[in-house]
């Protein structure tokens, strides 16, 4: 919010400034925040910038609004006298200033406003028939249920409904029971759909579907946004669009929500093997998390770059002669191959300077994350997955889910490599190396469970569902103690293989 003042030349850059947050926050999906009554009032500010805010004390003529802040960072435009809204027992506001508003301008934003209602209303109606189909057939109560545990286990969800706010984050838990008290989703066991209120019905109905359209980690694409029947609908019909842009399936009418949810789950899937990419950027301030399509995977990268870093390996243990045509799978199922059978044969590892491995596998690991970090130009990088492989090898879901419940976030490892950590205090490397390592061994104890069905994972298991696409992350560092510790302001993720390449297979 630092810095509106110089803007008080005009009230809508006044708000655009403290919306966006300085200019960080794209102004699509900050705006995206704003409940009807404020981004009715900002929209009518947009075409109207030339109205300044009032210099403090001053009289004023017209309808005045108050421009203000509160303590989770929402921003609010409405008229001075209104009650504000209070998202907690220990909420504050910052107040921006004011700004007056004549008849004519002050009568475009009521009527903007009206506007948004009628649609809203009009989208959550559809919304109820969408529930009132499954409490027809039977399923209204196991849709419920199945929300309640699905939030459960996500990582962070938080959203606005009006001017109530709705979380499952560090501090602040209203959706479900807690060991203090009951839920907000849990007074609706037992009830009829005719006696759910409009939030109710958009909360539950907007959860059931997005968890079919992607799992719980969809839930993240309204952290810190205000969530509408206008808004949920208006995503689902942009992410089909967007598969289908890519080459996924169509279809010639849209479906029902709930169906459409499924066609998403499977156009989503379709990315397998695909020259297309599904991706997520992320936003720390508020961990919301966006899902975009690239239909386009041309690289700036060298396409020989695997063969101008890892030359001098494949010579050494694979073969003097390499084909420079050698598809990069095959070169690295090759490299790791070898690798592997070293190990086995008990061949003593290379001996290079600060490197940490233990053997020839976990050398090649290392070098393919240094790869990274050099590509990218990270500070640093981090690959992680299971010590030991064959723990896993079992012959039946029963048995595979056995032995994922005895693991420990210790039977996990995490390579890392920096770039210029030599040059900091060895105590402060140190501390930064050893909080993301555990970090990220801890979250792969905690996710590998979400790979199962959910009827084999145990009740007294702790655990989320992982994500699945890579994301692009800006200001990490305001989210986890971990990146906090290491000031990572910018950060590539990737959970899995790249879906539009076969995947790294050695037998």
């Amino acid at each position: 919010m630092a810095g509106h003042e110089a803007f008080a030349g005009s009230a809508w850059r006044t708000a655009l400034h403290v919306l966006t947050h300085g200019g960080l926050y794209r102004e699509r999906e900050a705006i995206e925040a704003l409940g009807c009554e404020d981004r009715a009032a900002f929209e009518t500010l947009r075409r109207h910038p030339g109205i300044a805010m009032l210099p403090e004390g001053s009289a004023a003529q017209g309808v005045v609004y108050d421009l203000y802040v509160n303590s989770l960072g929402r921003l609010h435009i409405r008229a001075t006298g209104r009650l504000r809204p209070r998202y907690s027992d220990a909420d504050a506001y910052v107040d921006l200033g004011r700004v007056a508003l004549s008849a004519s301008v002050a009568a475009q934003v009521q009527a903007l406003y009206r506007s948004y209602a009628d649609a809203e209303a009009s989208a959550l109606q559809y919304l109820r028939s969408a529930l009132a189909q499954l409490e027809d057939a039977g399923e209204l109560d196991a849709a419920l249920e199945g929300v309640i545990d699905n939030v459960e286990h996500v990582e962070s969800v938080c959203f606005y409904v009006g001017d109530s706010f709705f979380a499952l984050i560090d501090r602040f838990v209203n959706l479900i029971d807690t060991k203090g008290e009951r839920g907000y989703l849990s007074h609706l066991r037992g009830k009829p759909l005719s006696s759910w209120a409009n939030v109710d019905v958009l909360i539950v109905a907007a959860f059931h579907a997005l968890f079919i359209s992607g799992r719980s980690v969809r839930f993240e694409e309204f952290n810190g946004s205000t969530l509408t029947a206008r808004a949920l609908l208006g995503r689902l019909r942009a992410l089909y669009a967007q598969y289908v842009a890519a080459g996924c399936e169509s279809v010639e009418q849209e479906p029902g929500l709930f169906d459409l949810a499924r066609l998403l789950r499977r156009q989503g899937l379709q990315g397998v093997g695909q020259r297309w990419l599904r991706f997520r950027r992320i936003y720390g301030l508020n961990f919301q998390k966006n899902e975009y399509v690239s239909t386009s995977l041309a690289s700036s990268e060298d396409p020989l770059a695997h063969i101008h870093d890892f030359a001098a390996d494949y010579a050494a243990l694979v073969s003097p002669r390499l084909d420079p045509q050698l598809p990069e799978c095959l070169f690295f199922n090759q490299l790791a191959s070898a690798c592997l059978a070293l190990d086995a044969s008990g061949a003593p590892p290379p001996q290079i300077a600060g490197s940490a491995a233990a053997g020839w596998t976990e050398s090649l690991i290392e070098k393919i994350v240094a790869s990274a970090v050099r590509a990218t130009g990270s500070d640093y990088g981090m690959s992680s997955s299971l010590r030991d492989m064959a723990c896993l090898m079992k012959s039946d879901d029963a048995g595979l889910a056995a032995a994922i419940h005895t693991l420990l976030p210790a039977h996990f490892y995490t390579c890392f490599v920096s770039r210029g950590f030599a040059a900091m205090e060895a105590a402060d490397a140190c501390a930064i190396a050893t909080s993301v390592q555990r970090r990220m061994m801890f979250n792969r104890w905690h996710f590998i469970p979400g790979n199962l069905e959910r009827s084999l994972v145990l009740e007294n298991r702790h655990w989320y569902y992982p994500p699945m696409v890579p994301d692009l992350s800006e200001h990490s560092d305001v989210h986890r103690a971990a990146p906090a510790k290491a000031r990572v302001k910018y950060s590539i993720r990737s959970p899995g293989p790249d879906m539009s390449r076969p995947p790294l297979t050695i037998l």
